[in-house]
């Protein structure tokens, strides 16, 4: 039997490190809007959401920003937030973190 070391890889841990945490904001965030974690609607946003997630990101990343487990995650509430309100879901601005760096990398990416 052989040893599986992906594990063991620093890229994958900070990855790994990276998306839990992203979890644990997403089910805060959700929480504090009382979105049901069982919501048919997720699905739809979520799939929507990691497409913008994945451009904001590289751009970002293009632009030599770290990328910070905590920048990361909040990248990803607000292309999150960016759905829900195009689908009338009101978003109080005191719940999405403050970011100019990202809210400017957004309206980048959305032109």
């Amino acid at each position: 039997m052989e040893r599986d070391n992906f594990g063991a890889d620093p890229q994958v841990r900070y990855l790994r490190q990276v998306f839990g945490y992203t979890e644990t904001a997403q089910a805060d965030f959700l929480h504090r809007l009382n979105i049901s974690p069982f919501d048919d609607r997720l699905r739809r946003w979520r799939e929507a959401s990691l497409k913008l997630f994945e451009k904001v990101w590289m751009l970002s990343s293009n632009r030599g920003i770290p990328a910070e487990k905590e920048r990361v995650s909040k990248i990803y509430l607000y292309c999150l937030a960016h759905f829900l309100k195009l689908n009338r879901i009101g978003v109080p601005p005191e719940i999405l973190p403050v970011d100019e760096n990202i809210e400017s990398l957004m309206k980048e990416v959305l032109k």
